[in-house]
C-alpha cells in the first residue's frame, strides 16, 4: 500500500516538473521572443528617403519620434504619400543610407524613413501602435 502511494506521489512529482518545464519552454518562446522583438534589441530597417536604395539598420531603443510624414530627411523630398518616419542618430546607423555627416561634426539626429516591406509584421505593427493607423489608407478614403 505504502509503495503503491510513494509511487504515485513520484509520478506526479515527475508530471508537474514536466508541465512547468514545457510551460517555462512555451513562456520563453512567445513572451521572450516579444519581448526582444519590441524592447530594444530588435532591428528595424530604415532608408533616408522611400525610394532611397541604400537600407540601414538600427536597434529599436534607437528610434525616437515615429510618426506619419510626406517629407524626408535630409534633400527634404515630397513623397507621394503619407509614410512613417522617425529620428535617430546618424551614428547609431549599421549600413549605407543617404547621410555623411558632410556638414559638421557628427553625430546628427537625421530623419529617416520606415517601409512596411524592409521590416516584419511584428515591427510593422508595433510602429502602428505608436505612430496611429495607417494615414495612406486614410488619406484614400479607404478606412472608416
Amino acid at each position: 500500500m505504502t509503495k503503491t502511494i510513494v509511487f504515485i506521489l513520484k509520478s506526479l512529482w515527475q508530471m508537474l516538473r514536466l508541465i512547468f518545464w514545457l510551460l517555462a519552454a512555451a513562456l520563453r518562446l512567445t513572451v521572450g521572443l516579444v519581448w526582444r522583438q519590441t524592447l530594444g534589441r530588435s532591428t528595424v530597417y530604415v532608408r533616408r528617403d522611400w525610394d532611397d536604395r541604400g537600407v540601414g539598420r538600427v536597434r529599436w531603443s534607437d528610434l525616437h519620434s515615429p510618426r506619419w510624414d510626406t517629407v524626408s530627411g535630409g534633400a527634404q523630398v515630397e513623397n507621394p504619400l503619407p509614410l512613417l518616419h522617425a529620428y535617430v542618430w546618424c551614428d547609431k546607423v549599421r549600413g549605407k543610407i543617404g547621410h555623411s555627416c558632410a556638414y559638421g561634426p557628427g553625430p546628427h539626429n537625421i530623419k529617416i524613413c520606415m517601409l512596411r516591406d524592409d521590416n516584419s509584421r511584428r515591427i510593422w505593427g508595433r510602429l502602428l501602435e505608436i505612430a496611429g493607423p495607417d494615414r495612406r489608407l486614410a488619406d484614400q478614403g479607404l478606412t472608416e
